[in-house]
This record gives C-alpha cells, structure tokens and sequence, in this order.
C-alpha cells in the first residue's frame, strides 16, 4: 500500500494570475457588475459561438431561462428524477407542478423514449433535460420531440462546459441551456453561471431579467418584472483567467477518466454514446454490483483519506417533494443505491488517480 494521500472530490484552480486579477478589480473600485462582466461574455460567447448572459449561478441561471420563455405558475415542468435538487427546485420555486422521469440506466441521462411517453399524455409547457457528469443527453431526438409536442426544451448543463454533441460544443444549439461556475465545476468564479442561447430576443430578456426587468442599468424603468440575478467584476475577473485554461482542464480530465475506466476492477462506467464527442467529465461515476459493494467500497476509500461521494437520492423521495413521494422510477434507485462519485479536478496528478484506483480495487 502506498503512502496515505488525503484527496479532495473536487478542487479548483485558483493560481496567482486569479489573485493578480481580483488585485486589479480591488484597485479599480469597480467591484459590482461592468466591464469585465461584459468581457467574461464575450470570451464564454466565443468559446461556445452562442449568446451568452452571467448570472450569479447555475440555479438563477435556470430560473432566467424559464422566465424569458414565458414561464407561468402552474405549468407542468417535467425534469429528470436523477440530478441535483435545483433542476426541479428553481421550477417548483417559481410555481411549477413538477413531473419526473426515469433516466437511462447506463447514460444515468433522461430518456427520449420516457419523456414521450409522458409528453403525449400531458400538456408538459417545459422539459429540462441534464447532461450528467457532463455527458451530452441525445440533443437532435430531444429538439425532434419538443417540436412534435410543442414544449420548450431547456438544457441544464451545468456539468457539461466544453462537452461536444456531434462536434458541435454544448451550448450552441437551437435551444436555451445553462451553465454553473460553481467552485466545484470545470470553470469557476466561485458562485456563478450563465445562459446561451442563439434567440437574440431570449439573450436581452435574461439581460433584463437579471437587472429588475431593466434594459438599461443607468435608469429605474422597468419593462419585466425581474429581480438582482447579477454577478460581480470580481467574480468574472476570476472567469476571464479560468476560460483560458479550460482546454488544459478538459483535458487533464480525460487523461484521469481513462485510467479509471482501464485500472478500476469489477465496476461499471457511465456509457459514453457515439454522439457524445467530448465529454467534460466533470464527475466520475463508478457502479457496483450492489449496494452493499458500493457502500464497502465507500467506507474503505472515506477511512484512506478519499472523498468519494455518493450519488443524489431521487427527486421523488426527497423531504422538500411529498407530492412525488408515490412514483418509482426503478434506474434512478438503482443508481442512487449502487453508483459511487470518484475525485476528478482540473489539476489532479496520476500519482492522486493511481491512489483512488488502489484503494478501490481493495475490494
């Protein structure tokens, strides 16, 4: 056994250059939402040849998102039951009736052929799909069946920055999709987030929606009602710094996705299908046999110094959604019982990778 390492899940990449950045806004006494705001959307806007809005998070950022469509209390908004909690909270936050679907048992994605079976049979206003740990749901079937069915196709990929779907980057499709910065993501600014979309319309209403319903910051007429979504200068500085590495980090990523798929013994992965070009592998997922073996195999990692993680509960059996507390959706308990989050981060060594995967063959 090699010496015991202590390894975060996640850990960001914060250098000097971010320090010298947040140095420069301190000295600029312009520390609220400007300039640098307006140049971190432009660089995101480049990099995933959208219309990029920042918010101050990947929650506000779904919120814009179904407030620039329309978005009324008491639509249904349909959602996966296998994600974090803000995918159905800031929908149920603003008055949703919320619907949940199964996900994909080897992608742990939605399924195009489950969210049909509901859509067909339901006057659905909006569907939120996630790219899980950064892997592409079937964008082309997805964009097919809001068409067919006339709802608004939202895509949270707030784990999917740099994913490709056919060689096209996440982010610049016909649909409006959402990103975090969250200090755990691919990019950070610490809290934050964003918007693409290629509806110009849909990009200046976010812009309101963000700053009270106001067009123009400099005046107090407000054409929306919206609220203070913004992010900070000091934030976006953080960003500006973090998007010129993000090629590094993506991959580094795949160099240590790959020795955990080719080292790891006796454990599934997440499908990677032929679609999906790039994947961000901002998680990791490893899935056991059964939960007795994933919860072993958690306890040893924990006790070496490891912080694995394990997976969301379904949203359906979550304390804050007694409504849905009578669905069953068989994959997302399989999953929610037998997968395990290993460490990945933008500047994680093989030495960090070759530990985990000693620890976990233990087993």
């Amino acid at each position: 056994m090699s010496k015991k390492l202590n390894i975060p899940w996640s850990k960001p990449d914060i250098s000097e250059n971010e320090k010298q950045a947040i140095h420069k806004v301190v000295e600029s006494d312009w520390y609220s939402q400007g300039p640098l705001t307006k140049k971190f959307e432009d660089e995101l806007s480049n990099y995933i040849d959208s219309n990029v809005s920042v918010v101050n998070s990947g929650t506000s950022a779904i919120i814009c998102a179904l407030l620039a469509h329309n978005f009324k209390p008491g639509d249904l908004v349909l959602v996966p039951d296998f994600t974090f909690f803000a995918t159905l909270s800031s929908p149920k936050f603003l008055g949703a009736k919320i619907i949940t679907a199964d996900v994909d048992q080897k992608t742990l994605n939605i399924s195009p052929v489950q969210v049909e079976e509901i859509v067909k049979n339901n006057d659905i206003k909006f569907v939120i799909v996630v790219d899980i740990a950064g892997l592409p749901v079937d964008i082309d079937a997805f964009e097919e069946l809001a068409s067919k069915y006339n709802f608004t196709l939202i895509e949270d990929a707030a784990q999917a920055l740099g994913s490709e779907y056919k060689n096209k980057k996440i982010g610049s499709f016909n649909h409006t999709t959402t990103f975090s910065f969250h200090i755990a993501k691919q990019i950070t600014t610490i809290e934050g987030g964003c918007v693409s979309s290629n509806d110009e319309k849909i990009s200046e209403r976010i812009k309101q929606l963000r700053d009270h319903g106001r067009s123009n910051s400099k005046n107090y007429s407000h054409d929306l009602i919206g609220s203070n979504f913004r992010t900070t200068d000091l934030q976006s500085c953080i960003g500006l710094e973090q998007i010129k590495k993000i090629d590094r980090y993506l991959s580094n990523r795949q160099i240590i996705s790959k020795k955990y798929k080719d080292e790891l013994k006796n454990v599934n992965f997440q499908e990677n299908p032929n679609y999906s070009v790039r994947h961000s592998n901002m998680m990791f997922f490893t899935i056991y046999p059964n939960k007795g073996i994933r919860d072993k195999n958690f306890k040893i990692l924990q006790e070496n110094g490891i912080d694995a993680k394990l997976p969301w509960p379904p949203l359906h059996s979550q304390p804050a959604n007694p409504e849905l507390n009578n669905k069953s959706h068989i994959n997302t308990e399989i999953i929610s019982d037998t997968a395990l989050m290993l460490p990945i981060f933008n500047k994680m060594t093989e030495e960090e990778a070759d530990y985990v995967i000693e620890c976990s063959n233990k087993i």
